[in-house]
């Protein structure tokens, strides 16, 4: 994921800014607002976009645990996000790799 600009994701991973979009850090409602979940910080973790929007796009949103072994068994296969498991980074912050 990445926080600020994308440059440096982009450039590292060779993909293009419309594709770097999908991997911008956001915040996951892990209940959802419309399932009574509030703002708080005990319920929003970081998420890449493209995560956050699969996992609510569904006619009924998996529960956090659920959902997180799911993306696990897909990364054990080298089936998700792959851009971002080929350099073993988690996340951008305008210019600095962490």
């Amino acid at each position: 994921m990445w926080i600020g600009s994308d440059h440096e994701f982009v450039v590292v991973h060779g993909i293009s800014h419309r594709q770097a979009r999908h991997f911008r850090c956001t915040g996951e409602h892990l209940i959802p607002h419309s399932e009574d979940g509030d703002s708080g910080s005990g319920n929003i973790v970081a998420a890449c976009e493209f995560c956050n929007r699969r996992r609510h796009c569904r006619k009924r949103v998996p529960d956090p645990i659920t959902y997180r072994k799911f993306v696990q068994k897909r990364v054990s296969v080298g089936r998700w996000n792959r851009y971002l498991l080929a350099s073993g980074r988690a996340v951008y912050r305008s210019g600095r790799g962490n």
